[in-house]
């Protein structure tokens, strides 16, 4: 990808690429390289990383078997991010052999469990399954339920909703956020919650073949914090 100064941007990929030509916003000047047709803000941001043309190979082990792509910040959080971090997401998406990437997610749900305890949420999907299955069950076979069952059950619900069963039970479109959407909401520095993302993969991970440059940009940002 070229700039409108025929400046080399960065190494994108077709999906990426078709985006800009859809939407008339580059054109093409050969069969592999395109040129943007509009001054981009985000120019001057670039590293050098993506002006780097990625081996495909893990960037833990070197092995160039059973390769796939492995988010740093994982996706179930990344949607929740500002776009500056989505429209980058290069930078965090990187080529991981499956041995490495199932090693290295073992730890990564770790972290996504203690993320979870710190604003206690670990029991906060269990506990909206539950109440879902509560409902369903009365709305649905409530004459068939023994007296003191149903009125744990009612119990339940009318203290989870702080409101009467009748009006609870009237209502079948209830919508609950999920536990990461709750998380995210905690998440006060974006920044900082994606460059801890960051050097947990580095720590954990222990990736020997990941450009120099990848260090440098962490580096980098790290130290602008």
């Amino acid at each position: 990808m070229f700039s409108m100064e025929n400046k080399f941007l960065a190494h994108v990929d077709t999906k990426r690429m078709n985006w800009y030509l859809d939407r008339d916003l580059a054109i093409m000047l050969n069969d592999k390289d395109f040129k943007l047709t509009f001054k981009s803000k985000g120019d001057k941001s670039r590293g050098k990383y993506y002006m780097l043309e990625l081996e495909n190979n893990c960037v833990v082990c070197g092995s160039e078997d059973n390769l796939t792509k492995h988010h740093v910040v994982p996706s179930q959080y990344r949607k929740f991010l500002p776009l500056k971090y989505k429209s980058k997401s290069s930078f965090d998406v990187l080529c991981l052999c499956m041995d490495c990437h199932h090693g290295y997610e073992i730890e990564a749900d770790k972290l996504k469990e203690a993320l979870l305890s710190k604003y206690g949420l670990v029991e906060y999907d269990k506990e909206v399954y539950k109440v879902r299955a509560l409902h369903k069950t009365l709305n649905m076979h409530s004459e068939h339920i023994p007296d003191d069952r149903r009125s744990d059950m009612v119990e339940y619900l009318e203290n989870f909703f702080n409101g009467d069963i009748e009006d609870i039970l009237a209502t079948d479109d209830y919508e609950f956020e999920s536990s990461t959407e709750l998380l995210m909401k905690h998440i006060e520095d974006t920044e900082e919650f994606v460059i801890m993302w960051r050097k947990h993969f580095i720590e954990h991970a222990k990736p020997k073949f990941l450009p120099k440059e990848w260090f440098d940009e962490i580096e980098l940002v790290t130290i602008n914090k």
